[in-house]
Order: structure tokens, then C-alpha cells, then sequence
């Protein structure tokens, strides 16, 4: 299982989180604040993704220590058999930040983490946000709320 242990912790942490784009945001911003998720992420259509994750995510799907219900979002929780058997000590002082990311919206999350993407690619100021424009047309309405959450986030790593 240790090489479940960000993902199950975060999930244990989270209680459940609604949708394969928020759980694959959660995953890359907390990546971009320390902590040591290894899965590579390639920007994809809806911003950061990592095949990887996604494939750790079906497998304990299918041993069943991951519960997925729904579709469209899908909403992940642990199954409780194995709750009790987490420790989630690995990311306890990432907790108020995962109980915030929780609370957002996927397409907030979606922005936030391009905005980690263009910065790891080198893009700051004006240039960040006009590629942000050009990648997230559909977004560009929901850009400020992106930059408050990441201000939050600081503020949140900070304590």
C-alpha cells in the first residue's frame, strides 16, 4: 500500500471528493505544495493529468479499498473496511488545505492548477495570464476566483 499512501491519505483526509478532474487537480496542487505525490502529470484538456494516478486510482477501485459511485461527477470516498486501516499521518499538515481544496469547484481546481503548470513552464505576470486566456477560453470568467483560491492556498501553506 505505500505506493497508495498520498492518495489514500488524501482520500482520508477528504472524506470523499466529487469527480475524476478534482481528484486529479487535489493530486497536482498538493504535488506543487510539497507534497510527494511521484505520478507524472502532462498537461491534458482539462489541465494537469496524470495517466499514472488514474491507474492507481482504478486499481484500488477493483481490489475495492476505493468506493466509486456515480458518474458525471463520480465521487470517490475509501471503503470503510479500509478507512480505519489508513494513516493519513504522512499528510497531516496538509490537512487545511485538502479540506479547502475539497470545498472548491473542479473548475476553480482546473485553473489553479494550469496556473502551477504555466508557472513550472515559466510563465509569470501578463504572459501567465494570456496563456491561461489562450488555454482556458471557456474559463475565462472564473480566472479571479482561480487567483484568490491560489492566494488562499499560499496563505494556507504558510501556517
Amino acid at each position: 500500500m505505500k505506493k497508495f499512501e498520498n492518495l489514500l491519505s488524501l482520500l482520508k483526509i477528504a472524506g470523499e471528493i466529487d469527480g475524476r478532474t478534482k481528484l486529479q487537480k487535489i493530486a497536482y496542487i498538493l504535488k506543487n505544495n510539497g507534497v510527494n505525490f511521484e505520478e507524472d502529470f502532462k498537461y491534458h484538456y482539462y489541465g494537469p493529468y496524470s495517466g499514472d494516478l488514474q491507474l492507481e486510482l482504478d486499481e484500488l477501485i477493483d481490489n475495492d479499498v476505493i468506493i466509486e459511485k456515480g458518474s458525471n461527477p463520480y465521487l470517490y470516498r475509501l471503503n470503510y473496511d479500509y478507512f480505519r486501516q489508513i494513516d493519513e499521518s504522512n499528510l497531516k499538515d496538509k490537512k487545511e488545505l485538502i479540506l479547502f481544496l475539497t470545498k472548491q469547484h473542479y473548475r476553480d481546481l482546473e485553473l489553479v492548477a494550469t496556473i502551477y503548470y504555466l508557472l513550472n513552464q515559466g510563465y509569470t505576470g501578463k504572459a501567465l495570464v494570456n496563456k491561461l486566456k489562450i488555454l482556458k477560453p471557456n474559463l475565462v470568467g472564473r480566472i479571479n476566483n482561480a487567483f484568490n483560491i491560489l492566494n488562499e492556498i499560499k496563505k494556507i501553506s504558510k501556517n
